[in-house]
């Protein structure tokens, strides 16, 4: 039994996919890849696949990351990663297959690229200021439940914002564990800042890395 780690992209209508469904599409999908995948044992077997760090709906990714475990060891990684490549759906994109090299625990820090529509009144420089407020004020949702309120001026550990033809922000936030943050409910509260609270945005995930900046591979 080998355990290797798939690298891919989920963009289109694969955004609105909710990480339960995510879960049985990329079952079927490894199924019908007739890879030779190692199953749990007892009544209900099924293929064992763990994500590392589920992503939120609505967003898109460049960096997705799924462990499983091939039943033998033997098996090329290179054949598996071509059967499960060849199998995949629309807004399914293979980036590689390998033998993983940090546990998912690790990850400390995510990537996203913020871009707004077109038509929205979001700027450089409100967007630029309000990153540099020295506070950010937002309530946030528990494990458990609760709500508790974080300043997430504390927690943004880069951005760039670019005004081009759209613009876009490039933000680096803490990830999983307990200071996970999701960019959304950042951007909410600029967008409720500017008198935009229904204001369209999309987001993608560019990566995923160790405390240290390391990309997690």
């Amino acid at each position: 039994m080998k355990n290797v780690r798939l690298f891919f992209k989920k963009s289109g209508p694969l955004r609105f996919v909710s990480h339960l469904d995510m879960n049985r599409v990329m079952t079927r999908l490894l199924r019908l890849s007739r890879v030779p995948i190692w199953y749990t044992e007892g009544f209900n077997r099924h293929p064992y696949i763990t994500f590392a760090l589920p992503l939120s709906l609505g967003f898109s990714s460049e960096y997705e990351v799924m462990d499983f475990r091939l039943d033998d060891d033997d098996f090329d990684i290179k054949t598996a990663e071509k059967m499960i490549s060849d199998v995949c759906p629309n807004g399914i994109e293979v980036i590689t297959l390998k033998e993983p090299v940090f546990k998912s625990g690790k990850i400390a820090l995510a990537d996203f690229e913020i871009t707004f529509f077109t038509n929205s009144v979001a700027s450089y420089e409100s967007l630029n200021a309000f990153l540099n407020l020295p506070e950010i004020i937002v309530s946030k949702k528990t494990k458990k439940g609760g709500i508790k309120e974080v300043d997430l001026a504390d927690k943004i550990k880069s951005y760039k914002i670019t005004d081009g033809k759209e613009l876009k922000l490039i933000l680096r936030l803490p990830a999983g564990g307990e200071d996970n943050i999701n960019p959304k409910i950042l951007i909410d509260k600029y967008l409720s800042n500017i008198g935009e609270s229904d204001g369209f945005y999309t987001v993608v995930r560019t990566g995923l890395f160790l405390a240290d900046g390391t990309k997690f591979e």
